[in-house]
């Protein structure tokens, strides 16, 4: 609906003084049926910092007046500030709807389509905001963030050597380039780009973890221990960390430490692949067979492509026939005795 009110001109704010909250109010108060005068002072809160009201004042114009894409850009803004994703993804669309097309909501709209795991409307956005300016170092990183979870490194890879190019010391962007060596095994090119960001942040616990994934995959267990220690000791909750720390016990045949680390990431994420297969591993290693298979039926549920559980659970089970084979003719002779 449209507002039931709005005056032919609006007064200027500093006609009610310097204070532009008190300016504004004053104002909400003379004309209250005014969609503008709430949007006005939405975003002053905004600046202020007092992003609940700011989200209160936007809503109230929003409800006055339904046909603003501005305003619900910074309705979809405050929501986004106040952590109510999928409202905030609500009123970004409907603000799309309403023809608005600025950098700043094809920004949101991608970053809203990512999280959403919508890869190539992430993509589509991110590409309408490099069209309308190709400098900006955080959108060549979305692209490439795009690109990288379409599973396509090799773009990915040229996007966010771009954002580096635009913005050196983008953090995202460096992040994203040591996953991407990280995943081809690349991990000379993923170390340069970890330890020049550990040299200027020694305690980024992402950078430490990605530090313990290339020793720990260039065989070097004891410091790839020490670095997920060090980030589970910075945060007790870096699931990643627990299930890594878990595998690499395993291969150092610790299997008290291996279990309780994986049990740790599963304690945080019931379908951590990697826990599971090192808990399927330390059951099969222990002759727990039929705990192990378990572990395994629960990976395949979770991916029935994931291949190293594919080829060990299918050895497994063939262990377990040939044991039942042996077991079935001990009791038969015996019997026939």
């Amino acid at each position: 609906a449209c507002d039931s009110y709005q005056p032919d001109k609006m007064p200027a704010l500093e006609d009610y003084g310097n204070n532009e909250l008190m300016a504004i109010n004053i104002a909400t108060q003379k004309y209250p049926r005014t969609s503008t005068n709430y949007y006005k002072k939405g975003l002053i809160l905004w600046n202020m910092d007092k992003r609940k009201e700011a989200l209160q004042s936007i809503s109230k114009a929003v409800e006055m007046n339904d046909s603003r894409g501005e305003y619900h850009l910074f309705l979809a803004q405050t929501y986004v500030e106040n952590d109510s994703m999928k409202a905030a993804f609500e009123a970004a669309k409907r603000a799309e709807s309403l023809a608005l097309d600025t950098l700043a909501l094809n920004e949101l709209l991608a970053d809203l389509y990512l999280d959403n795991k919508e890869h190539q409307s992430a993509l589509d956005h991110v590409n309408m905001a490099l069209e309308k300016d190709p400098n900006l170092a955080e959108n060549h990183l979305r692209k490439g963030n795009s690109l990288s979870a379409m599973k396509q490194p090799e773009a990915a890879e040229e996007s966010l050597l771009k954002a580096l190019s635009l913005d050196s010391e983008s953090p995202g962007a460096s992040k994203s380039l040591a996953d991407i060596y990280l995943q081809r095994g690349d991990y000379d090119n993923a170390l340069v780009y970890i330890d020049k960001n550990l040299a200027k942040n020694p305690g980024d616990i992402d950078f430490l973890y990605k530090k313990g994934v290339a020793k720990a995959e260039t065989g070097q267990l004891n410091p790839s221990v020490d670095l997920f220690r060090e980030v589970i000791s910075k945060d007790d909750e870096y699931e990643l960390a627990y299930s890594k720390l878990g595998a690499v016990y395993y291969r150092k045949r610790k299997m008290d430490s291996a279990r309780y680390f994986s049990n740790g990431a599963l304690r945080l994420d019931d379908q951590d692949i990697e826990a599971l297969l090192t808990m399927a591993r330390i059951n099969d290693r222990q002759k727990a067979y039929w705990v192990s298979l378990n572990y395994y039926d629960k990976i395949m549920a979770i991916d029935s492509t994931h291949s190293p559980s594919v080829e060990e659970r299918k050895k497994l089970r063939g262990k377990i026939a040939w044991l039942q084979y042996l077991e079935k003719n001990k009791s038969g002779g015996e019997s026939g005795e």
